[in-house]
């Protein structure tokens, strides 16, 4: 009794108060400015230091929102700042972490910015210039490349290149790998997964599901990955940092990232699976390419309906490049009325329905998927892991924790040659991986992985 009665007496943490909060993100945004840098991938919110925003979000016009529309897009807005802050966070001096908690009271700065946020007032009116997210194109470097006659030389390039494309996708089928390695996703067992998930969702539309259950939906739609061997460069594996803080990929330990998102359709939104993988190199094709170079890696999209069918795969390299849509049995796009360079688009007509996961063959060097089949038992192949997106952006280095891509976005140490022959359309370092939402998909016009609109732009129709 004498035990339970010292639990039930010990000293509570006060939650923080207003003015509190409001010196807790001042001091935290001073020092990330000074020894880290905010994630290049969000946007933060001007005037409203607790959220963050990124083109979903801003896809909705918040003034217009009704009152649970509106508090359902400061959850998520928060939900975001939090993310974005804890990484930050992890990213400065174990000193300054230590005085900023010590000087504000807190051991988990994700929990005491969950108290700000309970305790805050939310905002009346934001303006769409706040919360807008930038696009990732440079309107100088197309003037100072004279885009209107550079671009019309690149779409010559565009079209050799789609040609091309459309060839080995086509022949894929037919193509034989004389050496492979594939590779299979293990975390838990898909047959005893739930083939059905709770569908609330909240004001805005979007599911509200745990991270268990997206967790079970990713290791559902779990691709599989058979890659074309001519080199170690062509082998899955995991990042990190060596001594000297360089990025090497570690292929003995295959892994693919995931993070969820959503876009909308009609007004609906629709929950996606984004799967994120690595390779040490592009090699090059032959003698001197300009598209290769250190480090490369796919980004593969699973889209479901609201019964949780996928009704869109679409894939791009890390780089932004190569945007290619697979569309299973029923789904149809209307490309005539998309402005601009056009994505790649391939039925899947094989497919009796969609399965739980695709099998990806990807041809050697330039890694380009060149099939999407239904999966198969591979007894040759590895296990790889899923992991979460956001550990890239925290890994161990030499000097303490770093963000794999910097505090561009942009890999650095993935810049291609063809940079210095495509800028002028408008790009920043055309062909180096980037982070999640800086990737811009067209060299002629504008358009992003991520847009909002990008499912109505695409004319996406589905059974």
């Amino acid at each position: 009794m004498l035990v339970l009665a010292g639990c039930s007496t010990a000293p509570q943490r006060e939650a923080p108060h207003r003015h509190a909060c409001g010196d807790l993100t001042a001091a935290l945004d001073r020092a990330i400015g000074a020894e880290s840098h905010f994630d290049p991938g969000l946007h933060r919110i001007s005037g409203w230091s607790l959220g963050r925003t990124d083109r979903f979000l801003a896809g909705f016009e918040y003034d217009t929102l009704a009152p649970a529309a509106r508090l359902a897009w400061l959850e998520h807005a928060f939900a975001h700042a939090r993310g974005a802050y804890a990484a930050e966070f992890a990213r400065l001096s174990p000193d300054t972490r230590r005085a900023l908690g010590t000087e504000h009271g807190f051991e988990d700065v994700g929990a005491q910015l969950e108290a700000c946020f309970r305790r805050s007032t939310p905002p009346v009116s934001l303006p769409e210039a706040s919360y807008a997210v930038p696009d990732s194109y440079s309107d100088a470097l197309r003037v100072l490349g004279l885009y209107p006659l550079t671009g019309l030389i690149a779409r010559g390039f565009i079209e050799r290149y789609r040609d091309t494309m459309t060839a080995r996708v086509d022949a894929g089928p037919a193509t034989v790998f004389e050496a492979q390695q594939s590779y299979e996703g293990t975390q838990g067992d898909r047959a005893s997964i739930p083939p059905e998930l709770p569908l609330l969702t909240d004001a805005l539309g979007v599911p509200q599901w745990s991270h268990e259950h997206w967790e079970a939906l990713f290791r559902q739609h779990m691709p599989q990955i058979v890659s074309e061997l001519a080199s170690d460069a062509d082998r899955v594996g995991s990042p990190r940092l060596d001594a000297d803080g360089r990025i090497r990929i570690d292929t003995g330990r295959p892994t693919v990232f995931t993070y969820p998102g959503y876009m909308r359709r009609g007004g609906q939104v629709l929950p996606q699976l984004n799967y994120v993988f690595w390779f040490p190199a592009r090699a090059p094709e032959r003698g001197f390419d300009l598209y290769a170079g250190d480090l490369a890696g796919i980004l593969w999209r699973v889209t479901l309906d609201h019964e949780l069918r996928p009704v869109l795969y679409d894939s791009i390299h890390l780089c932004g490049c190569y945007h290619k849509l697979f569309l299973p049995p029923g789904s149809q796009v209307d490309l005539d009325r998309l402005k601009g360079e056009r994505p790649l688009v391939f039925a899947l007509d094989h497919l009796s329905e969609p399965p739980r996961g695709l099998r990806l063959r990807l041809a050697a060097a330039t890694h380009y998927i060149i099939e999407a089949r239904a999966p198969e038992f591979d007894p040759q192949a590895l296990p790889y892991g899923l992991e979460s997106y956001e550990r890239q952006l925290t890994l161990p280095g030499p000097g303490g924790a770093a963000s794999l891509f910097g505090s561009t976005g942009i890999v650095e140490q993935s810049r291609r040659p063809e940079r210095f022959v495509l800028w002028p359309m408008g790009i920043p370092s055309p062909g180096a991986m980037r982070q999640r939402g800086l990737h811009a998909t067209a060299f002629a016009g504008r358009r992003h992985f991520d847009d909002a609109d990008l499912l109505d732009a695409l004319g996406l129709t589905f059974d």
